[in-house]
């Protein structure tokens, strides 16, 4: 199989019971394949098996692994191959059962961030970077209060995770490496938190909310089910629970 892309291709294999040898080493979960420009690859299937291969237009500033026209197996921790999975055969199952939703504004920029993320996480658990034992905690702290301050002047606008890196001068690895060490969560963890409480803010006002999925969506939430779940986990009821209440306040606020 030849590759070839502008940015880079990942592939990896949709359940654990799946195995093929990849120019002789065998590729068992977790573990992805990443191509980087222009690559061939000897792939020999001895069983039919279910593979995602995922093509990346542009990856700058990501610091994924490999150099430019090459091809890499890199072994995974599970759950973070896992979550890579799940992540695209939900966007799969939004593209099949609900295909409008992808007319909404930026809807396919959110699903693509969350593969984005997704890949990420699998490959920072993967392959240490060496700049984070080189930069202080003082530098992650102020990258981190740089991050929030963006953050915060940005408020109510869609923010990639490629882009931020990029207006702060620095890879989203380093990012993601500052937000652990300081927040001591994933940077996707920790903005999804923070649009969590923009959601929040906007059902608790009420007045100009249309519905709690056009709020979803407009902050980066396209999967329903678990954009429930992740909000009733945090603030102890449903996100319509919330807007329920604010609307019968402001009917009525006495």
């Amino acid at each position: 199989m030849q590759y070839s892309t502008t940015g880079a291709i990942v592939g990896f294999t949709m359940d654990d019971a799946a195995s093929l040898i990849i120019d002789g080493v065998e590729a068992r979960a977790p573990t992805l394949l990443l191509v980087k420009g222009t690559a061939t690859c000897e792939i020999v299937e001895q069983r039919a098996n279910l593979v995602a291969l995922v093509n990346f237009a542009s990856i700058d500033d990501r610091g994924w692994p490999g150099d430019a026209d090459s091809a890499q197996l890199i072994a995974t921790l599970p759950d973070r191959c896992e979550t890579l999975r799940v992540t695209v055969r939900d966007a799969l199952t939004l593209a099949s059962h609900s295909p409008d939703s992808f007319a909404q504004p930026n809807v396919i920029e959110h699903v693509e961030e969350s593969i984005l993320q997704a890949v990420d996480l699998a490959l920072a658990a993967a392959s240490p970077t060496p700049e984070a034992k080189r930069l202080s905690l003082s530098h992650y702290l102020a990258l981190v209060r740089k991050l929030d301050e963006f953050v915060a002047d940005n408020a109510g606008k869609t923010l990639y995770s490629a882009d931020v890196a990029r207006q702060l001068g620095v890879s989203v690895r380093t990012l993601h490496n500052a937000v652990v060490a300081i927040r001591g969560m994933s940077m996707h963890r920790y903005m999804r938190l923070r649009r969590l409480w923009n959601v929040r803010q906007q059902l608790v006002s009420g007045a100009s909310v249309q519905s709690v999925k056009a709020v979803a969506l407009v902050n980066g939430f396209w999967h329903m089910g678990e954009f429930t779940a992740l909000y009733r986990e945090l603030f102890g009821e449903t996100p319509q629970q919330t807007l329920s209440a604010s609307r019968k306040r402001l009917d009525d606020p006495a």
